[in-house]
């Protein structure tokens, strides 16, 4: 990883104000800063080493508390990535976790990682925070998955493959083996906006997505801060764009817990349509 030894690794401090002090509008941002460090109680923990060249892509990892899964989901998509974009950054943001999370990612010493940290701010902010960090790092494309397990590599391929079609590539779930539950949530967020919002997307929340990056982060702009499922709201933003949908299969989840679950989906769905009016 960069910028200081794994074994022990430093810490570089944003002076970038808390959320709080900052108007509620505020979309995510990185501050302009050599350390590339995010906002609030950040760091950004690396291995040292000499400058290398702009990768082609970089792949943001949001996670939170996964610390006995991170470090096998990271290798099983570091080799997949690898076989197919050569030059290529994992990018790692820690949404404030409180197990051993960073401190398994530590132990990694590979030049491609990077590791940030910040104050808990919710999976769609910290999303949102990959997509402009990967602007700045000047990646020509960025690639979101999710850290629990449940996205599986074999498909990377069929979605790199049509980068060059749209700004937005997007899987969706046609197959998962996370139980009715999930596929029931996806199903009537799915119509719920297709109905409110005339979306013609068919799965606005899926973990896995391509983006040209510009594109990615010029959006990541106008999603406020307050923006609870923020991929949502990027998602909806970029679809007059243009965008493609590849069937992917998903898989259950090895680790950690859904940020959406059933019994608190009805609670997130007020939130979203409350959210989609700052849009």
């Amino acid at each position: 990883m960069r910028t200081a030894s794994c074994k022990a690794p430093a810490v570089s401090r944003s002076t970038l104000p808390s959320p709080s002090s900052q108007p509620a509008d505020a979309s995510p941002g990185l501050p302009a800063g050599p350390t590339g460090s995010v906002a609030g109680a950040d760091a950004k923990v690396g291995s040292s080493g000499p400058a290398t060249r702009t990768p082609e892509l970089v792949v943001v990892v949001p996670v939170f508390n996964e610390e006995t899964v991170i470090v096998s989901v990271l290798r099983e998509w570091r080799e997949e990535v690898a076989r197919v974009v050569p030059n290529f950054q994992l990018l790692v943001i820690n949404d404030g976790s409180t197990d051993g999370t960073l401190a398994a990612l530590s132990q990694l010493d590979w030049p491609e990682l990077t590791v940030h940290s910040h104050a808990n701010r919710g999976h769609g902010q910290s999303c949102l925070v990959g997509y402009l960090e990967a602007e700045r790092i000047g990646a020509p494309f960025v690639f979101q998955i999710d850290s629990d397990g449940q996205c599986d590599p074999v498909a990377f391929r069929s979605v790199w493959e049509r980068r060059h079609e749209a700004p937005a590539v997007y899987g969706r779930r046609i197959t998962r083996d996370d139980g009715p539950s999930r596929r029931l949530i996806t199903r009537v967020l799915r119509w719920s906006l297709k109905l409110l919002r005339h979306t013609r997307l068919n799965d606005t929340n899926v973990p896995y997505r391509l983006y040209h990056t510009g594109a990615a982060a010029a959006a990541a702009r106008k999603v406020p801060r307050t923006f609870d499922l923020a991929n949502i709201g990027l998602a909806l933003k970029l679809e007059p764009q243009g965008f493609v949908e590849v069937p992917i299969h998903f898989r259950d989840r090895v680790g950690g817990h859904a940020s959406v679950r059933y019994w608190g989906f009805a609670r997130k769905a007020r939130r979203l349509f409350r959210d989609l009016r700052s849009l």
